[in-house]
């Protein structure tokens, strides 16, 4: 029963140490995630800002039929570039749209002179809230990164990963908006009047790779912390067995004699002892010319109180005669 006893305690022990364990490892996994998606924000938001700024400024001046071919030459150039960034900073598309939402140069069609004509304004761009923000911005402005009334599905490029990373992206807020659209308007040289309006379209980063690399770090964590709890678990179970034998230990030993005890305590052991030998009076009646002798004893004790009186004894019988006689002892003195 003994060792029963002991083993369900470390069961215990062991139960709790890894629950412990492992909810500090999600919760470390957690908070891992999200600061390598805040500083793949941070650091891609940046350079998504400064190349759309540069897109526009070098845009401004290649306005026409000649420009136009130059411009979707290095907008090509950049998308393609992206794709062997060591960052994981992934362009989409870049896209050159003029004040009235017709699109003049994108990464997505091939620009023709007859085509363009023939193009007309996108009117659901036209009015959207993304379009008008772009347009009106000042001049050398940074625009916030969004999806956009029509957010843009998340791109992950790992397909193996992606499927067993589905239910960590749902509780990642900056994982479900890794794809987003930066804006930055042209003006005219010298002027504040705006001439057209730059979309680039990127991914802040590679989301199947960085939890792949976060998952190393979490297998990494998990072995290290399940041993550390199994240490602690076999640690308390031992302070456990020593208590609960220390208890033992305590309680077999034999109460204390009333000799050699200080004063209160020895009336403490004697009135414990008094309770436990009840007394039981026996009375003696002597029989005597002029006197009588009531003997008191005690059992469980061998001393006897002896109480002499002196004068007659007054005896009472009953009428019945097989009943036994009655003598009271009277002290006189």
């Amino acid at each position: 029963m003994k060792y029963s006893r002991f083993f369900l305690s470390f069961i215990l022990f062991f139960f709790l140490c890894e629950t412990l364990a492992l909810s500090a490892v999600v919760w470390t996994f957690y908070e891992s995630l999200q600061n390598a998606l805040t500083q793949e924000q941070f650091v891609s938001d940046h350079r998504a800002r400064d190349l759309t700024l540069a897109l526009a400024k070098s845009s401004e001046q290649r306005l026409q039929n000649e420009g136009y071919v130059e411009l979707e030459k290095m907008f090509h150039r950049y998308v393609e570039q992206s794709k062997n960034d060591p960052e994981e900073f992934l362009i989409q598309k870049i896209s050159l749209y003029s004040v009235d939402a017709t699109l003049l140069v994108s990464t997505d069609t091939i620009y023709t002179p007859d085509e363009l004509k023939n193009r007309k304004p996108d009117e659901t761009l036209l009015h959207s809230t993304f379009f008008k923000k772009g347009i009106r911005m000042k001049k050398w402005q940074w625009s916030e990164p969004e999806n956009g009334e029509n957010p843009i599905l998340n791109s992950k490029r790992d397909p193996k990963v992606r499927s067993g990373f589905e239910w960590v992206i749902s509780y990642l807020p900056l994982a479900k908006s890794n794809t987003v659209r930066l804006t930055s308007p042209l003006y005219k040289p010298g002027t504040l009047d705006v001439t057209g309006l730059v979309i680039l379209v990127y991914e802040r980063g590679n989301l199947g790779l960085l939890f792949e690399n976060q998952w190393k770090l979490v297998e990494w964590m998990v072995i290290n912390y399940i041993l550390f709890a199994f240490v602690v678990s076999l640690i308390l179970t031992g302070s456990f067995v020593a208590y609960t034998m220390l208890v033992a230990r305590d309680s077999s030993i034999t109460p204390k004699e009333s000799t050699g005890l200080p004063l209160f305590e020895k009336k403490t052991v004697e009135t414990l002892e008094s309770k436990e030998s009840p007394m039981e009076p026996i009375v003696d009646l002597t029989e005597g010319p002029n006197h009588g002798v009531a003997v008191a004893a005690t059992a469980g004790t061998a001393s006897e109180v002896e109480i002499l009186s002196e004068g007659p004894l007054v005896s009472s019988f009953s009428s019945d005669s097989h009943q036994t006689p009655v003598r009271d002892a009277i002290f006189l003195g």
